[in-house]
């Protein structure tokens, strides 16, 4: 269930706000044309929360399945860390869930338009 609670998490709070891309020759996508060298963005969190690919997208649900979101890219753009990052993610909250934990003062936002984070967040840790 742990994996399945972190892949929620990246849906529902991807790490990368949007990345930029340009169109190599013209296509059509969604019913709108696309000309080569025309710029696209992919906002990760609209695409994490379209209704035609999540159902419910704004609740936050560890037992989505399936759960195809694009936090960390696809295709030939699919995050080379991604594997990592999920091992982290694993290794932290297995550890985590072996404490009591309460917020010990105000988070801070991480200020980019690039990143999606926090820069702090106090916690107090006590032994179960």
């Amino acid at each position: 269930m742990l994996d399945s609670a972190i892949e929620e998490m990246l849906r529902f709070w991807p790490p990368v706000i949007y990345f930029r891309r340009t169109a190599i020759r013209d296509l059509t996508l969604a019913g709108r044309l696309i000309r080569a060298g025309d710029k696209v963005v992919v906002y990760h969190a609209a695409a994490n929360r379209a209704p035609s690919v999540f159902p419910d997208p704004d609740r936050f649900d560890i037992a989505r399945a399936p759960n195809d979101h694009v936090s960390f890219g696809f295709g030939p753009h699919f995050c080379l860390g991604a594997h990592l990052a999920r091992a982290q993610f694993r290794a932290i909250f297995r550890e985590l869930l072996s404490w009591d934990v309460e917020l010990a003062g105000a988070p801070s936002r991480l200020t980019s338009n690039f990143q999606n984070g926090l820069k702090h967040l106090p916690i107090r840790l006590r032994p179960r």
